[in-house]
């Protein structure tokens, strides 16, 4: 189990989410985000030059390989939401993304000496190397227990 102390601004971890399908893509902008950037091939190529995932599918694909891969490890007690999220550029079907997630700072809690805030940036790029997504984050995780220092 990794706690508040085994991390320290700078460190990055990397990750890989797996390319969405044109079928995946319209399939979840059917039932998420129903716009004709998502479902409509057509219009979505006289608009884009090609289909693009929804913004929140995007941050979805990002989220899952750090949540399956890094968070069970990890003493989280609770996301605390989003900072400056952003999609600078739309990911395309066929696109596998190289997923960043680099610590910005480690502040433990001044009034809850159990646990403290781990903020941390994520970014994605597209096979081109072009960002396409990025979002500040902070969690509370717990402290390592005094037992285990």
């Amino acid at each position: 189990m990794k706690y508040l102390e085994d991390f320290q601004p700078g460190q990055i971890y990397r990750f890989r989410a797996e390319p969405l399908s044109k079928e995946e893509i319209i399939a979840f902008a059917h039932e998420w985000d129903p716009q004709r950037l998502h479902t409509d091939e057509n219009y979505a190529v006289s608009v884009h030059g090609s289909l693009i995932a929804s913004g929140f599918q995007t941050m979805l694909q990002v989220f899952k390989p750090v949540m399956h891969g890094m968070m069970p490890e990890i003493a989280n007690i609770g996301g605390l939401g989003f900072d400056s999220l952003r999609w600078p550029r739309p990911i395309r079907p066929g696109e596998a993304l190289e997923i960043e997630l680099e610590v910005s700072s480690v502040t433990p809690s001044k009034s809850k000496p159990d646990r403290g805030v781990l903020a941390y940036t994520l970014r994605a790029m597209n096979p081109a190397g072009q960002v396409v997504f990025t979002a500040d984050t902070p969690v509370m995780i717990k402290r390592r227990p005094s037992e285990e220092q």
